[in-house]
């Protein structure tokens, strides 16, 4: 970038995959597996395996466009540059919507599990509030992650889910798949859409691209790679829910089947992951929303108050989250929050796949020097990756479909807010904090 500090490039590609999968495994597999064979029955297996695959299409789509833009900012970036200002604000305004809307659905899984390892019987909404509290405060001090202590908390994570995925297999019996479709195809689909939820996740590696060594080859080898990883480890998840037989499913399902498998001590460490990681998914969820917000200001896409900045955070739209994360804590309807999510994280999946789509079918949008990633059959995997997004939008409820898209309409009045008169003077400081250039007065 010329005129501008270029970012320290250091997060290796096995770092890339690990905040990738990281980030994917968190209330994802530890509550949403039970809740998802509770409207699937065994077919839930099914469930994930279609989702990861239609989650692969637009995993390729990230990376192609990835590797041609190799800096942070995600599907945001990617919808702006090919699609223009409004359809890029849209897929921003989307991501920011749905990391915050998934917030709340992971802190309701540490209210859960929290629960679960002391033994109370407190509503699980108090747990959640004080985490959510927690986690602002602490972003907006500023806060730093290291890429080696992520790799080591992920294969922490692995193993544990590992180890309770072999335990299961063990116990497997042809009868616990029947009846296989209890809630017939509808219910299938219904968990394929809800399940969407659990990998969006994978994006993290394409918002930060800018951080990554080699980030034209390295950004795609860990977005494919995450996807695949965690794909393996939710359907192994759900085998051993289902061979463990409990009387019913629900959000506390893994803890459950640990506890039929491995005794208390199995709960005991169950919970204590699962806390950590529905923690450590909040907090990332949270800085990846002002990542967004920082952006969108950069780009003078939203005005400029939404992402001033206090000790180099966002705190105006580290607050706002908070307080739209608390509402929806308090709301408590846990596939209401999954439903929701996903209307919105589909929407700005649908403008990612266009926008590789368009790329695919013109080349001379991409420079011919570019070390570009090249999707395998052109165009086909990019229109698949929107079909299968357009294909599970219709599957959700119609009040949330219709809630969400109202959502995202009315975000786009930001376009039209008049901005502080100290804009200028923001967009400046939000411009060097993300070391990008710095556009002077009269050229």
């Amino acid at each position: 970038m010329p005129g501008g500090a270029k970012r320290s490039k250091g997060l290796s590609l096995s770092a890339a995959v690990a905040f990738a999968v990281g980030n994917m495994i968190g209330a994802g597999v530890f509550v949403l597996s039970g809740l998802i064979i509770a409207i699937a029955g065994p077919s839930a297996v099914i469930s994930y395996i279609i989702c990861g695959l239609a989650v692969a299409f637009s995993g390729l789509s990230y990376a192609v466009l990835a590797s041609i833009y190799p800096e942070d900012g995600g599907g945001y970036l990617y919808a702006r540059r090919i699609l223009g200002p409004y359809p890029g604000f849209l897929a921003g305004f989307a991501m920011y919507i749905s990391i915050t809307i998934a917030t709340a659905f992971v802190l309701l899984g540490f209210g859960i599990y929290a629960n679960l390892l002391t033994g109370a019987s407190l509503d699980p909404r108090y747990a959640a509030l004080a985490g959510l509290a927690l986690l602002a405060a602490l972003n907006l001090r500023g806060a730093a992650e290291a890429g080696r202590v992520e790799i080591g908390l992920v294969a922490a994570k692995v193993a544990i889910l590992a180890g309770l995925i072999l335990v299961g297999l063990t116990h497997v019996q042809a009868s616990d798949f029947s009846p296989f479709l209890p809630g017939g195809a509808s219910g299938m689909l219904r968990g394929v859409a809800m399940i969407f939820f659990a990998y969006i996740g994978f994006q993290v590696v394409a918002m930060m691209g800018g951080e990554v060594k080699d980030s034209a080859k390295n950004v795609p080898l860990a977005t494919l790679a995450s996807i695949g990883i965690v794909a393996l480890i939710y359907t192994g998840v759900v085998v051993a829910l289902l061979a463990a037989r409990l009387p019913s499913y629900g959000g506390e399902s893994v803890f459950d089947a640990a506890v039929v498998y491995l005794g208390p001590i199995g709960g005991v460490v169950v919970a204590l992951a699962a806390l950590f990681s529905t923690l450590s998914s909040a907090n990332a969820n949270i800085l990846g929303a002002s990542r967004v917000i920082l952006e969108m200001a950069s780009e003078e896409q939203i005005p400029a108050r939404f992402a001033r900045l206090r000790n180099g955070q966002p705190a105006n739209s580290i607050l706002l989250g908070a307080g739209i994360t608390a509402i929806l804590i308090l709301a408590g309807n846990l596939s209401f929050i999954v439903e929701l999510t996903n209307v919105t994280i589909l929407v700005a999946m649908m403008l990612v796949n266009v926008s590789a789509l368009i790329l695919t079918g013109r080349k001379t949008l991409v420079s011919p020097e570019k070390n570009r990633f090249v999707i395998p059959f052109g165009p086909v995997f990019p229109l698949l990756g929107a079909a299968s997004c357009a294909a599970m939008l219709v599957t959700l409820a119609p009040s949330v479909l219709g809630l969400g898209i109202a959502i995202l309409l009315a975000g786009s009045l930001l376009l039209v807010i008049e901005d502080v008169p100290e804009r200028k003077t923001i967009v400046r400081n939000i411009r060097l904090l993300l070391r990008r250039p710095v556009e002077r007065d009269g050229g």
